[in-house]
């Protein structure tokens, strides 16, 4: 890893593209570890969510459970750093997302106008999470997809909670604000978070002082008219 890689976030795609139903895989999982060791996204077809953990990547499918992915596999959308975490915490006697995310917030190093990687490692009194089911073409919208996203409740799970923040005024390249994905620490089931208690662990932040966006080479992705004056809403309800 050369040293201009380092809190450097890569993003593959948009999530504007997203919403304009850019569901194909168009890069390689193989090219994608190159640019990180930890992150998230999606699959090819749309077909659940991704979680990229200790280079390894990692697919979340609609039946909650998780799958070792081949390098030569494809992803639409995701987003990866090498994380080099400068800030931590200890967790214990147990705190909610809100209280976590206020703590994150006390650190001066961490401005809301940068992006960062999160990862919250440990054992979780409870974790809810969604997962996107596999699109068949001709593909719908984003926000037809998400509609029927079966969820998953754990609890007294040991596992880790991994994404980034994203600036606000970024929303449309990526999630503004908190965009995380849960896997087990036998990395067997996960998804997108929404929900999460922690009763103990270490919370580790990485300030990313760089950001690279590489949009899809693809002729489909060329052609596609991707301006939608409906795009932020759009994500803002696939989100919640």
């Amino acid at each position: 890893m050369s040293e201009a890689n380092v809190n450097q976030l890569f993003q593959h795609s948009t999530m504007g593209a997203l919403v304009g139903a850019q569901f194909a895989g168009s890069i390689t999982f193989a090219d994608l570890l190159k640019q990180g060791d930890i992150g998230i996204g999606t699959l090819h077809d749309f077909d659940g969510e991704l979680v990229v953990i200790d280079g390894e990547a990692y697919q979340i499918k609609s039946n909650g459970q998780a799958y070792l992915k081949e390098p030569e596999e494809t992803t639409p959308f995701a987003s990866v750093s090498h994380f080099e975490p400068s800030l931590s915490f200890e967790v214990s006697g147990g705190m909610t997302r809100l209280e976590i995310e206020a703590k994150i917030r006390a650190y001066a190093e961490i401005s809301p106008n940068i992006f960062f990687a999160v990862k919250l490692t440990g054992t979780f009194k409870s974790v809810d999470t969604r997962v996107v089911p596999k699109q068949m073409r001709p593909y719908q919208p984003l926000v037809e997809a998400v509609k029927k996203q079966p969820v998953f409740h754990f609890e007294n799970v040991k596992g880790t909670v991994l994404g980034f923040w994203t600036p606000p005024y970024f929303q449309g390249v990526g999630v503004a604000g908190y965009h995380l994905h849960f896997i087990t620490a036998e990395r067997d089931a996960g998804g997108h978070l929404f929900a999460y208690d922690m009763l103990e662990g270490t919370v580790e932040l990485a300030p990313q002082t760089a950001f690279k966006l590489q949009v899809p080479q693809t002729t489909e992705y060329y052609e596609a008219d991707l301006n939608n004056p409906n795009m932020v809403s759009d994500i803002e309800e696939a989100e919640n």
